[in-house]
């Protein structure tokens, strides 16, 4: 191609010289003039190479037939040589500047272009199906829409690849692996089977989170491109990912409210035959004569049923906390009202046991919420009842030490092992050695470490130095101290 351009443009050199010295006899200065004229067509319209032959050919030519002595390549008059050579260096430099040009041209519309490709790119990407990979979907958009061979994905979290395009032009799984661990940009050329083939492998990050990585094989983009490609496969990929945490949210705070109108539904259907029978009870007591071991009987059943109100509703209340944000509604206490309050609530439970409540004097009120703290109170007291034996006595003590008040409650049992100390408090976590001969579901030490949280205080375990374990809270007093 470029030998019949040079050609092409001598046979320019060769017409203009035989109109010029053959048909309207033209001096030196016109056909120099014409000269110049075809050389800066030849550099505009085909390049810098074409452009120097043809200079270098007209040249010779005005050389040869238009400055004296005519029909020889020597020039007799000092002031022709400067002539010539100023055409020359005319020539040349217009040859340069028209190729250089050119070429700016030719790049300005290669940029051009890969822009409009970024934006349809980036306008796909958008619209990336959300049932389908998205690491496959970016490999199939940039190979159809860029014009690649073969494109790859490398999901940086799984290590999948997702190939797109000639599968026998894909590159060694180990390189793609190491680009999507953060390696930085590089070109390279490796030989295939059907001939040499080059491919880009780049990084996809969105600031300082890596998504993974791309291998492109076949049509090559500039680097600009590139790093925008990479930014926009990461942007896609960003998008992906938020549009799924937000449904997953959605799907939570669905199943949120969902589970708020069960509870309401269980709570009601479950109250509803307690109130009957508990109204029955009472017409038979007050309405009928019964013997005394009678009125044992019904004491009993309405004793029970009370328990089982009870226990209706501080299962609702429990399982309404949401894990780690139970909503709270403070008011100034007394923590003094709240553990009499728990253990009165676990009478039942604790019959026949011996409950010690040790609080020191003085100990100021706390702004808490009573109904929460009270069944954090009731957890760990029902904790000690479980793992106790009953002839051993539960101990409950509250003291008040900078700014904090600290709860207590202490059982004479084998303790907790050393290994699940902290264990103990995740949600629907068991013993290991208990979980099989203790009824429980594993939830009540996560509900009252989430309680104490949520007011500031904290929550720990530990074992006595004399067998048994304790179980320790604090309550902040500073707030309450500030206002006071």
């Amino acid at each position: 191609m470029r030998g019949a351009r040079s050609v092409a443009g001598l046979g320019l050199v060769a017409t203009t010289t035989w109109i010029a010295f053959e048909e309207i006899h033209a001096n030196a200065l016109i056909a120099g003039f014409a000269y110049v004229l075809i050389v800066l067509i030849v550099a505009a319209r085909w390049g810098l190479i074409e452009s120097l032959l043809t200079s270098v050919a007209a040249m010779l030519c005005l050389n040869y037939f238009f400055l004296p002595p005519v029909g020889s390549l020597t020039i007799a008059d000092p002031q022709n040589w400067v002539a010539l050579f100023a055409f020359m260096v005319t020539a040349v430099t217009a040859s340069q500047l028209s190729a250089s040009a050119r070429s700016r041209a030719a790049e300005a519309q290669a940029r051009r272009a890969e822009v409009e490709q970024l934006y349809q790119i980036s306008l796909s990407l958008l619209r990336m199906d959300a049932t389908r990979s998205p690491g496959l979907q970016i490999a199939e958009k940039l190979k159809n829409q860029l014009g690649f061979q073969t494109v790859e994905f490398c999901d940086s979290l799984s290590g999948e690849v997702f190939t797109a395009g000639d599968e026998k032009a894909a590159i060694h799984l180990d390189a793609l692996r190491t680009a999507a661990s953060g390696e930085v940009v590089w070109r390279t050329t490796r030989m295939a089977e059907t001939g040499s083939a080059e491919f880009v492998i780049f990084p996809v990050a969105f600031g300082q989170a890596l998504f993974g990585s791309i291998c492109v094989v076949g049509a090559m983009l500039s680097d600009t491109a590139l790093q925008a490609l990479a930014n926009l496969a990461a942007s896609a990929l960003e998008r992906n990912r938020q549009q799924i945490a937000l449904g997953r949210l959605e799907v939570a705070r669905e199943n949120e409210r969902l589970r708020g109108v069960l509870l309401d539904a269980l709570a009601h259907e479950f109250l509803t035959p307690l109130t009957s029978i508990k109204s029955a009870i009472s017409t038979v007591r007050t309405e009928y004569a019964h013997e005394e071991e009678e009125n044992e009987f019904l004491s009993v059943i309405e004793e029970e049923s009370d328990k089982l109100g009870e226990m209706i509703n501080e299962t609702t209340d429990m399982a309404r906390i949401v894990p780690g944000n139970p909503r709270i509604r403070r008011r100034r206490t007394q923590v003094a009202a709240l553990i009499r309050s728990a253990v009165e609530h676990l009478k039942s439970l604790l019959r026949g046991r011996t409950v010690l409540i040790d609080i020191a004097e003085g100990i100021p009120e706390v702004e808490a919420d009573p109904e929460m703290v009270g069944l954090a109170i009731r957890q760990l007291i029902g904790n000690a009842i479980k793992y106790s034996p009953p002839e051993t006595v539960i101990e409950v003590r509250a003291t008040c030490t900078e700014g904090f008040i600290e709860v207590q409650v202490r059982d004479h049992g084998a303790g907790v092992p050393e290994d699940e100390i902290e264990s103990i408090f995740g949600r629907f976590y068991r013993g290991k050695k208990v979980k099989e001969a203790i009824a429980g579901t594993g939830m009540g030490l996560s509900i009252a470490r989430d309680i104490v949280k949520a007011h500031g205080g904290t929550m720990w375990a530990a074992n006595a130095a004399d067998g048994g374990g304790c179980f320790f809270f604090t309550l902040p007093v500073v707030l309450l101290e500030s206002r006071s």
